[in-house]
């Protein structure tokens, strides 16, 4: 029996080795790259390397610099810094710091404002909703005028809304449009939910034009056959939408709310120029360009800017992990 053995595997070793020979003769054989081929190569990569370049200048170089002056005291004046560590850390944190306090305000702010992305979400989801209609015919035009706000400069949709919801005390036919078609006296921009309220109703209008055209192209791809076979047993119009659409449009909807956080924590606009530097809506990205740039307290800045990238990395990652609980996959 040992003999028997032994000799099968001392066959297999020579089955192998032919076979090793070859496959190595095989890979020493390749042939080598053609001239036109290498050239493809060369003229590829000259297309990427402006942007690559610069990726590496403007983006990494300024994350590493940032995570380096996160843990200093930077003197950007005399182009001195000394090692802190972590205070900078703990001073965005500390019950004690003024800084803290900011901040913390800051985040609040910044969280009450992405109220607007479920609520925008809700209405673009109706909006498609209503362009892939088979009862509703809904004209260009009208798909048009929705998603103008998408396309639209941030900096113009945020001074428009900001004279839509101006209220003047004193002249009591300058109180805005909004107070006008209300019949209110209401300081949108100088209240502290007021203007919350109001940076949430201006986001909704911004955002739901680009989530309509999502969700609408979505539909667009979704197959007729799942509806007809739900029309055979008997499924209603809301059952079908229920039961198909809306898990057919999960992998937009997960589209949607990573894009829209993102976004909604690195939102900046709506403090520096709606709300002209407003205690009550002053963003985290917003307290980072004031900490930095108006106040020269860059370690600061930089501590803060640190914990919101983290902190969104942090997000994005839990969101794909759960993702595989309710998207559907084709």
């Amino acid at each position: 029996m040992a003999e028997t053995e032994n000799t099968m595997v001392k066959n297999a070793a020579e089955t192998e080795k032919p076979c090793a020979g070859r496959c190595s003769a095989v890979r020493a054989k390749r042939p080598k790259r053609s001239a036109l081929e290498r050239r493809e190569n060369a003229v590829a990569f000259l297309f990427i390397l402006v942007p690559l370049a610069g990726f590496l200048v403007f983006t990494f170089a300024s994350v590493c610099f940032s995570v380096f002056i996160a843990f200093t005291d930077y003197n950007v004046l005399r182009q001195e810094f000394s090692w802190v560590w972590f205070d900078n850390f703990i001073t965005l944190f500390s019950p004690q710091s003024l800084y803290s306090r900011q901040f913390t305000n800051a985040i609040l702010n910044t969280v009450i404002s992405m109220i607007s992305l479920p609520v925008g979400m809700l209405f673009g989801l109706l909006c498609a909703v209503l362009c892939a209609s088979e009862y509703i015919r809904t004209s260009k035009l009208y798909r048009t005028l929705l998603y103008l706000p998408a396309v639209s400069s941030l900096v113009a949709v945020n001074i428009i809304w900001r004279y839509l919801f101006h209220n003047d005390q004193q002249f009591e036919a300058n109180r805005g449009l909004i107070n006008t078609l209300l019949g209110a006296n209401i300081n949108w921009l100088s209240e502290e939910w007021p203007i919350r309220f109001a940076i949430i109703i201006k986001n909704v209008w911004s955002g739901m034009g680009g989530m309509m055209i999502l969700y609408y192209a979505g539909m667009m791809n979704v197959s007729h056959d799942y509806f007809e076979a739900a029309e055979l047993d008997g499924a209603n119009e809301w059952h079908k939408f229920k039961s198909i659409m809306l898990p057919m449009l999960s992998p937009v909807t997960l589209y949607i709310i990573i894009t829209g956080i993102i976004n909604g924590l690195q939102s900046y606009t709506d403090s520096a120029t709606f709300a002209n530097g407003s205690v009550y809506a002053q963003t985290v990205v917003y307290f980072i360009w004031d900490r930095g740039i108006n106040s020269l307290n860059y370690g600061l800045a930089s501590a803060a800017s640190v914990f919101l990238s983290v902190f969104i990395m942090i997000i994005t990652v839990i969101q794909f992990r759960i993702s595989n609980k309710w998207v559907f996959e084709m």
